[in-house]
C-alpha cells in the first residue's frame, strides 16, 4: 500500500468506526476525540462538544484507543 493510501485508509477506518483517538501534536499537546473528516492537509476532530481542525503537518501521532484493522 502506498503511503498516501495507507494514511487515507487508516483515517477513514477511524472516521467510519468512530473510534476514539488521542492526537499528539508536534508541540506536545494531546487532544482526545473522534475524527469526523479529513483531507490532504487537515484532520477534523470532535472533542468535548468542540470541533478542532488540525493541520496534518502539526500532528506527530494519532493513537486509536482500540486496534484498527488495516487489511
Amino acid at each position: 500500500m502506498e503511503k498516501a493510501k495507507l494514511q487515507e485508509y487508516f483515517l477513514n477506518q477511524l472516521r467510519t468506526s468512530k473510534t476514539p483517538v488521542t492526537v499528539f501534536t508536534t508541540n506536545g499537546f494531546q487532544i482526545r476525540g473522534i475524527i469526523t473528516s479529513f483531507d490532504s492537509y487537515t484532520v477534523a476532530l470532535q472533542s468535548e462538544n468542540k470541533q478542532n481542525i488540525l493541520y496534518k503537518s502539526a500532528i506527530s501521532t494519532i493513537a486509536p484507543l482500540k486496534p484498527v484493522t488495516l487489511s
